[in-house]
């Protein structure tokens, strides 16, 4: 996230957390100081004010038993009347420093002690009539006893009660002293924690953001300095994609880095192949000023081959005058020999329909045969059944006795009547069962001959095509024998313009030779200027 921050944001972000960390601390030490103040507060306004009123009323008491005191002992009017007037005056003023005091108190502790001060007050109240009686009566010795047994107690169970009540003030007060040193206290942790918290964070956050400036300060200043030392080497960091001004500069360097080395690669590869080019041409340059030479050499032979080749047109052309001829009688023979195979053609399927029909013929009566047998095995049924009849009927005969004879005599002629009627349908079922396989088979053989003589037919009809075609590739022959008649003559005319061209060549060759000795020297100036760019571009390392 800090990296889509500028470097200024980020000084910004830096220094603002640094105050809102002061801004924390003062914040807090303020609080801290509020709480101890009202600490402070209730102590002064609160709880040492009922301390001071406990300790006014518990002084006032003692000044009250040292008034009752003069009041008994003394024997003079005058006097016990200016003691006890001072003794109510001062029961007055405590009577106004309880209603102070009760006024204060708010806890419920309080009210509970408060309650038994007025208590024990109310009881010492109702001691002081016959006191001051027995003192004006001058009874000196009963108000002692009186004092002694009845006002001493009750006033020590006032005084007790103050106590009591002081004790808890004081107790009141002391917590609230102790909570305002431990407010100081966790003030004082509390603040110091907090600034220790806030130097840390502070520092870390000034230690993160100046890393975050310094570290892509550094490594634009190492690829810069590898880039002045020639050292283009070394894979890029990843950086993300920042609004950092120092990460830009880093990825713009790194980016600046790649396209020298890019530039210095291509530099020291072209200068290579440029070497290498020149080479290569100073050798084919070699080559070349071989090869015109050759090239004058070859065209001195090809003259010599090209009288030689006018000379073998002229036989070709001989020959394909006699070839054309040998052709038309070729096409004339074909022709002859495709009708011969057409008229074959129409005998073998005047053949192949007349075996077609006896197959059909031979399936036909295939097929009365079935039926016929199929005639016999019901004749032979009914022989068995009434073979069966005839016994029954000759048994009946022998149960009758003599009145029977004559039917057990026909009976038993219709029964060997029977046996030869089934002996004879068995004999007819073996004859029809040959008449069948001898059918099958004639049927089998006529399928095989109907199926050579369709072989036979498509043959001849091939043949046919043969005949036709070889007629046809002997005109085409004829044809091609013409043309190439036609181009010996064109071959031969070609023939002298290729001689005339060789002398052309010849001077070209010539051409070659001064062209070679300059490609040669040129190539060699190009060599250098390419060894010279190597030795510039070699200080860089890639």
């Amino acid at each position: 996230m800090l990296y889509q921050l500028t470097v200024r944001q980020k000084l910004f972000i830096g220094f603002g957390s640094v105050l809102m960390m002061l801004l924390a601390v003062v914040i807090v030490a303020m609080f801290k100081m509020d709480g101890i103040q009202q600490k402070s507060r209730d102590i002064i306004e609160n709880r040492y004010p009922k301390v001071m009123l406990i300790d006014r009323i518990t002084i006032t008491t003692l000044d009250i038993g040292r008034g009752v005191r003069n009041a008994i002992i003394t024997t003079e009017p005058q006097t016990i009347e200016s003691e006890i007037a001072q003794v109510e005056s001062l029961r007055a003023k405590n009577t106004e420093n309880l209603s102070s005091l009760d006024k204060v108190v708010v806890t419920p502790r309080g009210h509970e002690l408060m309650e038994k001060v007025k208590q024990a007050r109310a009881v010492l109240g109702q001691q002081y009539a016959p006191l001051y009686q027995l003192a004006r009566s001058n009874k000196n010795g009963e108000a002692y006893v009186f004092l002694k047994q009845h006002f001493a107690p009750a006033n020590n169970a006032f005084m007790a009660a103050l106590r009591e009540l002081a004790q808890y003030q004081e107790e009141r007060m002391q917590k609230a002293v102790q909570d305002g040193q431990d407010s100081y206290a966790q003030a004082r942790n509390l603040m110091t924690a907090v600034a220790l918290l806030s130097l840390t964070l502070g520092a870390m956050a000034a230690w993160f953001i100046s890393r975050q400036i310094t570290t892509p300060l550094h490594r634009s200043a190492q690829l810069v300095h590898q880039i002045k030392q020639g050292d283009l080497s070394g894979a890029d960091e990843p950086l993300p994609a920042a609004r950092d001004e120092a990460i830009t500069i880093a990825r713009d360097i790194q980016d600046m880095r790649k396209g020298l080395r890019e530039v210095v690669s291509n530099i020291q590869q072209n200068a290579h192949n440029v070497s290498n080019a020149a080479r290569e041409l100073a050798s084919m340059s070699e080559e070349v000023a071989g090869g015109a030479q050759r090239q004058s050499e070859a065209t001195t032979s090809a003259a010599a081959t090209i009288e030689q080749l006018t000379v073998s047109i002229n036989h070709v052309a001989d020959n394909a005058d006699q070839a054309s001829g040998q052709a038309r009688a070729a096409g004339e023979l074909a022709s002859r020999g495709g009708h011969n195979v057409q008229a074959s053609v129409g005998q073998i399927g005047t053949v192949t329909q007349s075996v077609s029909s006896t197959s059909v013929q031979m399936r036909s009566l295939t097929d009365e045969v079935q039926r016929i047998g199929n005639i016999v095995t019901v004749i032979r049924d009914v022989a068995d059944q009434t073979n069966l009849l005839a016994l029954n009927a000759a048994i009946e005969a022998a149960r009758a006795g003599e009145m029977g004879r004559g039917f057990a005599v026909v009976a038993d002629e219709v029964r060997k009547l029977a046996e030869r009627t089934t002996s004879s349908a068995q004999e007819i079922t073996q004859m029809i069962g040959a008449i069948q396989q001898n059918a099958h088979r004639v049927v089998d053989s006529m399928a095989g001959s109907l199926t050579s003589v369709e072989a036979v037919s498509g043959s001849a009809n091939e043949a046919s095509s043969s005949m036709q075609e070889i007629e046809s590739s002997t005109q085409s022959i004829v044809g091609t024998i013409a043309s190439i008649t036609s181009s010996l003559a064109e071959q031969r005319a070609a023939s002298l313009t290729l001689a005339q061209n060789m002398e052309q060549v010849s001077q070209m060759a010539e051409q070659n030779s001064a062209t070679v000795e300059e490609l040669a020297t040129t190539s060699s100036e190009l060599n250098s200027l390419s060894q010279n760019l190597q030795h510039v571009t070699a200080r860089f390392k890639l």
